[in-house]
């Protein structure tokens, strides 16, 4: 089913306020009559988009997911929301048609209640109905978790020792932290997620107790719906795979040195594998799982079960997660359906990865890759999504405090800083403790203090593409100065926040960390 509305209204004068499919799609406010990116490689596509319902990359037409919001200068506008997710995927189109605007929702799956409305405030509005669709979804809104995870120094080389040798750390350091997490790394293959890779060093299952010594929960990394074309699973399980219209398992994305294969999360084998995969991950004592790359989940591609939604596979992967791990695990979610998981996961990451630089233009710019990792990647997306936090706990990514090995500069951690205090959620590290002088533990220890999510004052596009004026502070994301906010920074209002201005010495940020 399509809705569909007409606006006797000229689009010269409206902004757009979109919601990217997934964790790492592209959330922003864009002049309605500009043109939105639309990647130039079909991997970027797949592992960053919605393939059956892509960015336009037409002038004037705008596509989100869920939610997305007209903005007049005055602050008013109109705002559209489906108010379920579990079933149906909502695929909202914006265009600018000469002097008028016309908008749908199609509905991809059984139909479900949308509502649509103009307002005199579209910020209050975007919170009200995302609100309702949080709570009709019974969304799960834990305390936020204080986060070590290893992938953003050690990547895939990680290994046991790694993990023990910053859990010490941190502890002799009396560093906040309440999980210890093992990325991506310990692994014998995507899919083969009992089996070990040799230069770990170990298991994953020697982990917890060891960290369960020095005063942490173990948190462990799985992708649950990818299975590597080389793996054990893969070989003795092709029926269980998502396939293309010739039969064949269906092969997706560019990771790994290549393409992998996903789930058919309707097989009722593949679900009783998932639910024993969690259940075996907490059986290790593993309570806390950050889940990842699960869009693959609700690709599209033939199922053993055609009737099926792709938002309701989703969600038949998703809870056989949830019920192998326990009501009381916390699941952080990533690569993940955004609203397709209210209820069932308690934490959501809400923009692409940071990354110890603060853009990729070339992969942003030349490829129109919106999804790609970077630091100024994640704070557009991030900030976009501010109203998020009645769905899950917003996972904003983790902090770089460090100065070895980083590319970024006083005044863009700064920045980084400033998200975590607006948006709230899970706070998080990566950095190696051993590396990190006394201003990088100061701002780490800052970064470390939770607070509660700040509410945007404008939508407007001052300081970048995406929310920037808060009541803590202006954000400055662009390469521009904004007034006499330089680019890539944060200022804090009075009493709002911490501010880290350009050229801040070391001596400076500490103190300011300390504030």
């Amino acid at each position: 089913m399509t809705h569909r509305w007409t606006l006797n209204t000229d689009p010269a004068g409206l902004l757009v306020l979109t919601n990217g499919y997934q964790s790492w799609s592209e959330s922003e406010l864009r002049p309605l009559q500009g043109t939105p990116v639309r990647a130039k490689l079909q991997w970027m596509t797949e592992q960053g988009q919605d393939p059956a319902f892509p960015p336009s990359g037409e002038a004037g037409v705008w596509r989100s997911h869920t939610l997305v919001a007209l903005v007049r200068g005055d602050g008013g506008g109109w705002v559209g929301c489906a108010l379920d997710a579990a079933q149906t995927f909502a695929h909202w189109e914006v265009r600018a048609t000469g002097e008028r605007v016309e908008v749908s929702c199609a509905l991809e799956g059984p139909e479900v209640e949308v509502a649509w409305e103009e307002t005199a405030d579209v910020i209050g509005t975007v919170e009200r109905l995302s609100a309702e669709l949080g709570r009709r979804m019974g969304a799960r809104t834990p305390a936020p978790l204080r986060v070590w995870c290893s992938w953003y120094s050690y990547f895939r080389e990680v290994t046991l020792g790694d993990m023990l040798e910053n859990a010490r750390l941190a502890k002799e350091r009396e560093l906040p932290f309440d999980v210890f997490q093992l990325d991506d790394g310990f692994q014998a293959d995507l899919g083969d997620w009992l089996g070990a890779d040799p230069t770990f060093g170990g298991h994953a299952r020697d982990l917890p107790a060891q960290l369960a010594e020095l005063g942490y929960r173990a948190g462990l990394w799985l992708a649950p719906f990818l299975v590597g074309p080389n793996s054990k699973l893969f070989t003795a399980h092709p029926e269980w795979l998502l396939k293309d219209d010739a039969g064949a398992p269906l092969l997706l994305g560019d990771n790994w040195g290549g393409p992998y294969a996903a789930l058919d999360t309707t097989h009722p084998e593949a679900l009783a594998w998932l639910r024993d995969l969690a259940a075996t991950c907490r059986s290790w004592g593993y309570s806390y799982l950050k889940i990842d790359f699960l869009y693959a989940a609700a690709f599209p591609g033939v199922r053993h079960d055609p009737a099926v939604s792709r938002a309701q596979a989703y969600r038949l992967g998703l809870q056989a997660i949830r019920d192998g791990l326990g009501e009381d695990g916390f699941l952080l979610a990533c690569g993940a359906p955004v609203a397709a998981s209210i209820g069932i996961v308690d934490a959501m990451r809400t923009g692409p990865d940071v990354t110890p630089f603060w853009d990729d233009e070339a992969r942003r710019v030349l490829l129109g890759d919106g999804a790609v990792p970077a630091t100024r990647s994640a704070l557009q997306t991030t900030l976009a999504r501010w109203y998020q936090h009645a769905w899950y706990q917003p996972d904003p990514d983790v902090m770089i405090a460090r100065r070895e090995l980083s590319l970024l500069r006083d005044h863009e951690r700064g920045a980084m800083l400033g998200m975590l205090d607006t948006v709230g959620g899970l706070r998080a590290s990566s950095d190696p403790i051993a590396m990190l002088g006394e201003a990088d533990l100061a701002l780490l220890r800052r970064s470390l203090e939770i607070t509660a999510p700040d509410r945007p004052v404008a939508l407007t596009m001052v300081g970048g593409p995406t929310v920037t004026q808060w009541t803590r502070g202006t954000f400055n994301i662009g390469d521009v100065a904004t007034g006499d906010l330089p680019p890539h920074s944060f200022r804090a209002t009075a009493g709002g926040g911490t501010s880290v201005a350009p050229n801040t010495d070391a001596q400076t940020l500490v103190e300011l960390a300390h504030d």
